[in-house]
This record gives C-alpha cells, sequence and structure tokens, in this order.
C-alpha cells in the first residue's frame, strides 16, 4: 500500500557538535565584546565558499575555551581524499584579537582553520580553510562559512508529499543528543505519531539516526508490522525548520518516496 493511503505523522531528534569558546577583545567593529562568561556549544559545519576544492565541507564536535579547544571533524561528501568516517582530531587556541584558529591531520596533510568569533557566539567571520600536503591539499587557503547549527530537538509539524502531491500531515517529536560521537556525529531520540495510517502503529520509536553540520538523516521501524521510514535532508541554523529532501516507504505496505517540510512548533 502506498504511502500516500496510509502515512500520518512522523518524529524527529537531532544530536549536538559540540563548541565551547571563552574569549574576551575586541572586535573588527571597534566594539568590545566580552566573551569571558560565553560559551557555544552544539553542531558546526564548515563550508568552502569556492567550488573545485578536494575537501568542499567538514563537520562536527569541538569543545573547548581561550586556551584551547579540541574536538573531531570529518568530511560530509566522500571527495576521493576522505570519507565520512575518517575522523580528523583537531585542537587550537585563540588570541587577543579572538582570532581562533585550530589544526588536524587529514589524509596525510595538515587541515587549518581560521576565524573571527561573531559576536554573537554562533559563527567564526572572515573565516579559511586551508590543506597542506596529503591527498586533500588545497592549492591555496580558501575562503569558508563556519557556522554553529542549534540543535533540532522539540516538536516539528508539516507535509510530506509524493510525485502525485501531499500525501499526509505529519507531526515529529525530536531531541539531539549533547555531544557527539568518536566521529564528531550527533544522534536523534523520540517517537514518531502517524495517526490513523495502517502501515504503523503509533507511537513508533526513532531505531536509527545522525546529525551533522546541517544535514540529519533518520529511521523509524515498527517492529509489528514491519514498515519501515527513512527520511533524509537539512535543516536552518537555528534548528526551527527541517527540510526533508527525501522520505522512502519499506516494507509491507510497499514502496513510496518523496519530500517535505516540518517546522517547529513555538514554545517546543
Amino acid at each position: 500500500m502506498p504511502l500516500h493511503r496510509t502515512f500520518r505523522r512522523v518524529t524527529l531528534a537531532i544530536s549536538p557538535l559540540i563548541l565551547m569558546l571563552s574569549l574576551a577583545g575586541c572586535a573588527d567593529d571597534g566594539v568590545v565584546y566580552d566573551y569571558s562568561s560565553q560559551f557555544v556549544s552544539g553542531n558546526w559545519q564548515v563550508t568552502v565558499t569556492g567550488s573545485g576544492v578536494p575537501l568542499p565541507r567538514i563537520s562536527g564536535s569541538l569543545v573547548g575555551g581561550t586556551a584551547g579547544l579540541s574536538g573531531v571533524l570529518h568530511a560530509d561528501a566522500t571527495s576521493g581524499c576522505a570519507t565520512a568516517t575518517d575522523a580528523i582530531v583537531v585542537t587550537g587556541s585563540t588570541d587577543t584579537n579572538n582570532v581562533t584558529t585550530f589544526t588536524g591531520t587529514v589524509a596525510g596533510g595538515t587541515l587549518t582553520i581560521s576565524g573571527t568569533l561573531a559576536s554573537d557566539g554562533r559563527s567564526l567571520t572572515n573565516a579559511t580553510v586551508n590543506v597542506s600536503g596529503g591527498q586533500c591539499a588545497f592549492s591555496a587557503a580558501e575562503q569558508a562559512t563556519v557556522q554553529n547549527y542549534s540543535p533540532v530537538t522539540g516538536t516539528y509539524v508539516g507535509t510530506f508529499s509524493n510525485a502525485q502531491g501531499p500525501v499526509i500531515n505529519v507531526t515529529a517529536d525530536l531531541t539531539q543528543s549533547p555531544t557527539g560521537d568518536e566521529n564528531g556525529n550527533f544522534t536523534l531520540s523520540g517517537t514518531g505519531n502517524f495517526g490513523t495510517n495502517t502501515c504503523f502503529t503509533s507511537p513508533v520509536t526513532l531505531v536509527n539516526s545522525q546529525v551533522t553540520g546541517g544535514s540529519f538523516t533518520l529511521t523509524y521501524t515498527d517492529n509489528t508490522l514491519g514498515n519501515s521510514v527513512t527520511a533524509v535532508g537539512s535543516f536552518s541554523t537555528d534548528g526551527s525548520t527541517l527540510t526533508v529532501t527525501n522520505w522512502s516507504l519499506t516494507g509491507p505496505c510497499g514502496a513510496d518516496s518523496g519530500t517535505g517540510v516540518l517546522t517547529q512548533q513555538s514554545g517546543s
């Protein structure tokens, strides 16, 4: 039975990439910001703004402060020089001008990421990325966006559609893990409710998930009826909107697939 006849509600949850920076100093705009009590934690993504580089996007978990930071990053897309399972262990520090620089080893070379912590503590501005030596070597340092992503936690409501149009209203209750795993990935927990959909006995438990940078994947499985739905996609930096680029149904109900958008409910 195709999903458009039975599917009703879904639940999501996402894990964190941790960056804690305690800084003090003067920003480029001449305003003095006090970072001494500011800590930034969560999921971070580094994206090269140009094209043609062998390591275009990485993400992971960072933790630290003024004296030093450490973490684990990984490539988000297989580029030929590194994969998502190649952990990039990084360390770094922040200077008196609030410029944070951290480095790590990737595919036989040295990764360097540097930028100024923004006043809201959620990004590095004027950031650059470079890899010296090894299989991922850059010809020169590249401009990049370095962004913190808020946890995907709360109640999300929206619609899934297939090729014929909207097929089901979805509600998702998600909680992201507070720390990353050995590869810097975060996980989600929660349950999904698919209403009167006969393919699932709601609520359905989230059995598999991953959050890294601005991307997520999650799977709900009904162990009694044997049906599963997997959703993959991206989310906004504030964690309020989940864009499902593909959902797919498998099991006795038959195959169905499509796209969707879920929005976090206020107060959740």
